[in-house]
């Protein structure tokens, strides 16, 4: 039987990315290391020639005018986790990432939103003295999802 609470997935997207090369970037990580799907709140994607994979025909990709939106379609038991250097956040080397999540990152230049962090399950950063790259963000917190660790 196919239990939905038991099996694992991870969607990763952004809110309002600047730059569209960063979106390509992340969306050629994403498919290499197994998100079940990619998703734009606000800001749309367009094709970019970094996404080599072409990564947004071969899984699925959501588009969300506004975070309400984004959130009124979380997966039902989806965990929202917030990428952001935050002093709430957990760190990265000892989070233990959610079997069913969606992770969400901020805008290169402004972060997540107050309002968004407030509705995100759990927060997580990484030891950076400043921020990274979003694609670069994303790409470690994929990478992370996928060693030997514990699943919450």
């Amino acid at each position: 039987m196919n239990d939905n609470f038991i099996n694992e997935y991870f969607g990763i997207g952004i809110q309002n990315g600047k730059t569209p090369e960063n979106l390509g970037v992340l969306w050629r990580s994403a498919q290499n290391l197994g998100a079940t799907f990619i998703f734009t709140i606000g800001n749309r994607y367009a094709k970019q020639a970094c996404d080599t994979h072409d990564a947004i025909k071969a899984i699925p990709y959501f588009h969300y005018d506004t975070f309400e939106a984004f959130f009124e379609n979380l997966p039902k038991g989806a965990r929202l986790v917030g990428v952001e250097l935050n002093e709430k956040a957990s760190d990265l080397e000892t989070f233990e990432h959610p079997r069913r999540c969606v992770y969400i990152l901020g805008a290169e230049d402004h972060g997540l939103s107050k309002k968004v962090m407030e509705k995100c399950h759990h927060l997580v950063k990484f030891k950076s003295v400043k921020s990274l790259n979003v694609a670069v963000a994303g790409t470690i917190i994929m990478y992370d999802r996928n060693l030997a660790k514990p699943r919450s």
